[in-house]
């Protein structure tokens, strides 16, 4: 760091960012501070020194995922292209591309995502379109709909389970893109 020349964050600023990960699940004030120092490296890229370049090459494009902790309680319909983890109280719709439920979290709401894990309580239906896991002293009550459903010895499931089948793709479909492949 003392070799680092800096022209447009402040060591603090680029320190925070730097140990940040582009597809982290971070809380409402982490994510605001991180989109904040983001926007300052957009607008001073022709001022910014080489390593602050290279940061902002790595997080221009950042999705940070969504963390409710713990301690909160709330209520809002949340639509998300990325990852939500919830250890909290929440009550309201969920449409996202990962959902983690914590064992701390108590949700009341419908779900959608590729992929849902719940290890803590959730009243309301769950749609995935990849997977659904439910673990140990998880407690789910309501519809499940997923090609994929895993529930391990010891949850709670009351509802009832929809599994579509997910369409593999003919062996002569199959055949004819591994010949344009191999030519």
């Amino acid at each position: 760091m003392n070799d680092l020349t800096l022209h447009v964050l402040t060591p603090a600023e680029y320190v925070f960012l730097e140990t940040k990960n582009q597809d982290g699940v971070y809380n409402d004030a982490t994510r605001k501070k991180l989109y904040s120092i983001i926007e300052k490296l957009k607008q001073g890229k022709a001022n910014s020194s080489r390593a602050e370049k290279k940061l902002y090459r790595i997080f221009h494009s950042a999705n940070f995922g969504i963390h409710f902790d713990k301690n909160l309680e709330t209520r809002e319909t949340i639509s998300h292209s990325g990852k939500i983890k919830i250890s909290a109280k929440f009550e309201g719709e969920i449409i996202a591309k990962a959902v983690l439920i914590e064992k701390t979290a108590s949700v009341a709401a419908n779900i959608a995502a590729e992929v849902v894990m719940c290890k803590g309580k959730v009243f309301g239906d769950i749609r995935a379109t990849h997977k659904i896991k439910i673990t140990k002293d998880a407690e789910v009550k309501g519809d499940i709909h997923s090609p994929n459903f895993i529930i391990e010895k010891g949850a709670v499931f009351d509802g009832r389970c929809s599994m579509p089948n997910v369409k593999k793709p003919s062996l002569l479909l199959q055949l004819g893109k591994a010949l344009k492949k191999t030519g």
